[in-house]
């Protein structure tokens, strides 16, 4: 008996599942809150050079002398159509200009933001993009090792710690005032945000059955859009950095009661060797949903215990397996790429910022919406494709509107940007589905981890492709970001067809279940075939064919 057996009789989505999973879903908020805040925190308003000398100087203008002295000091701009935002005249003269030293911001959108506090502007650009690529080497490194410790210790142990920390951090991160300690502990933020998220994300799908795990996969990215429907709300009437981050971080202290409402996964504790806490588990499951098992089951006498001791890296001395997993990560890379670096340039698009970012998550929202259904009946692996294409194609043909188009027909940009997230948006989903089946049980979360440490790769590299504009300026600035991401999500499109079909299938629990995976059998069911079972299968039929024999001669 295999553990999804047990899963199947207990309920594949009981009640018991059901509370776990709530609670699982309130991470997507509180991780989507952290994720997404640097949008606005590290937002760049409108902004010029202050006038030498003029101590109450504002970005909006105080009367007609205020005009007047503008235009005596700051150059204009005719291509950008704006004062100059790095350069001043110098003293008693309408030529020669020097570089400035005090800007003033405007605050029609943002009252403050971590930006504006330190000036983080001109030369000092760059220091953004850093900031926010700290944030997703945070993510990266939280990846591999949250989920390779969750492997080693257990899920439980490993989902706690890192609440009580990235509970810590990110409040703390709203109280600090320059750059470094910022950088540091968004750093820390996001390390232990993706782990906790990883880890009851891989209990989910750990504790219901195959036909299930579809809804765990996708829901979860319905409340993480909610998430963002909740931030943008809060960013609207929140104004200040400081106080946006520390209301959207206090929230997350809810998690803490966690330590007395998730258990340890089951599956986990079975493949170790723990099989009577996994059996106590297993009987407060069957309680509360009131299923009716034999006392054989419940006690998990029967439940196999393979794999023990293999490692993720076993995967990649398999050819096939090899193969597989360099494509998973090619398409993660790209997924978060893309996904991000969208979501990051909301701000560079026409229009009115908190507009931009609630219509991004919108048709994240809808596009999930548009997955759910079709998940079982296209499959996972024609799906990944096909929402990769779409996302590449719309990317790659805002080419035009920029080029032959307006200011009339900036709309065309925006919409086939939101196109582009659209696509991004559901193959990420379901890049997160197709990774956790076919990886096997006994590293699971660490090939989870792995993968989405690769994703972070494409994180990193997402705010600087975002913030090409802050350097290239022009039409390029919108052009080249969404070349880009549209080339790389054709390739990663197109790879995803060799993937092996995943959809209704028992999880593979060991490494060689996870070499058999895929392959065809006489039969034609959906359920893999181990050496094992394969080899039962066999002597079945030839006690059969014996018995008829036996009975034909009798």
């Amino acid at each position: 008996m295999r553990f999804d057996d047990v899963i199947t009789q207990l309920g594949e989505f009981g009640s018991y599942q059901k509370r776990i999973y709530f609670m699982v879903c309130l991470m997507a908020i509180f991780g989507e809150f952290q994720v997404m805040m640097g949008v606005f925190t590290l937002a760049i308003p409108e902004h010029r050079c202050a006038i030498p000398g003029l101590e109450n100087d504002t970005y909006e203008s105080q009367g007609e002398w205020h005009v007047t002295l503008v235009n005596q000091s700051i150059p204009w701009q005719s291509e950008q159509n704006r004062f100059s935002q790095c350069q001043l005249y110098k003293t008693g003269s309408s030529n020669v200009t020097s570089r400035c030293d005090r800007w003033v911001y405007s605050r029609e959108t943002f009252r403050s933001t971590f930006v504006t506090e330190v000036n983080m502007v001109c030369e000092q650009v760059s220091l953004r993009t850093y900031a926010n690529m700290f944030y997703m080497g945070g993510m990266l490194a939280g990846s591999f090792i949250m989920g390779s410790l969750s492997d080693m210790f257990g899920r439980r142990k490993v989902m706690m710690a890192g609440i009580v920390l990235h509970l810590a951090c990110s409040i703390a991160t709203g109280c600090v005032t320059s750059y470094i300690p910022f950088v540091v502990l968004r750093f820390l933020t996001s390390f232990f945000n993706v782990g906790v998220y990883l880890v009851t994300y891989v209990i989910a799908m750990e504790m219901v059955g195959p036909s299930k795990r579809k809804y765990v996969g996708i829901v979860t990215n319905f409340v993480w859009c909610f998430g963002g429907f909740l931030q943008t709300a809060a960013a609207y009437g929140i104004r200040d950095w400081h106080h946006l981050q520390i209301v959207l971080s206090v929230p997350a202290a809810i998690t803490l009661s966690y330590f007395f409402l998730i258990p340890e996964s089951p599956r986990w504790l079975v493949n170790v060797g723990r099989v009577k806490e996994a059996s106590d588990i297993v009987r407060k499951i069957a309680k509360e949903n009131q299923a009716d098992l034999s006392e054989k089951t419940l006690s998990l006498q029967d439940v196999e215990l393979e794999g023990q001791g293999e490692k993720i890296w076993h995967m990649l001395t398999i050819p096939v397996l090899l193969v597989r997993t360099l494509i998973i990560f090619f398409n993660w890379m790209v997924c978060s790429m893309v996904y991000y670096g969208l979501s990051l340039n909301s701000g560079n698009l026409s229009g009115n910022l908190y507009l931009n970012f609630f219509l991004m998550t919108l048709v994240e929202l809808l596009s999930y919406v548009v997955t759910l259904p079709l998940l079982d009946v296209v499959g996972r692996r024609l799906l990944q494709c096909c929402f990769m294409l779409i996302s590449g194609v719309a990317c790659i043909s805002t080419l035009f509107p920029v080029i032959y188009g307006s200011s009339d027909t900036a709309w065309i940009t925006l919409t086939l940007s939101l196109v582009g997230k659209f696509g991004a948006s559901a193959a990420f989903a379901i890049i997160y589905i197709y990774t956790a089946e076919l990886f096997p049980t006994v590293m699971r979360n660490s090939g989870l981890g792995l993968s989405s440490t690769t994703a972070r790769i494409g994180g990193i590299l997402a705010p600087y492709i975002a913030d090409i504009g802050n350097v290239v300026g022009g039409d390029l600035a919108v052009i080249l970001p969404l070349l880009i991401f549209g080339s790389l999500s054709l390739a990663a499109g197109l790879c995803a067809l060799i993937l092996p079909e995943t959809a209704n299938r028992q999880l593979p629990d060991t490494v060689q279940d996870a070499k058999n995976f895929g392959r065809k059998d006489t039969n034609k069911h959906k359920y893999i075939l181990d050496g094992r079972e394969e080899r039962d299968r066999k002597v079945r039929e030839i006690f059969k064919m014996e018995t008829k024999e036996h009975f034909s001669t009798g």
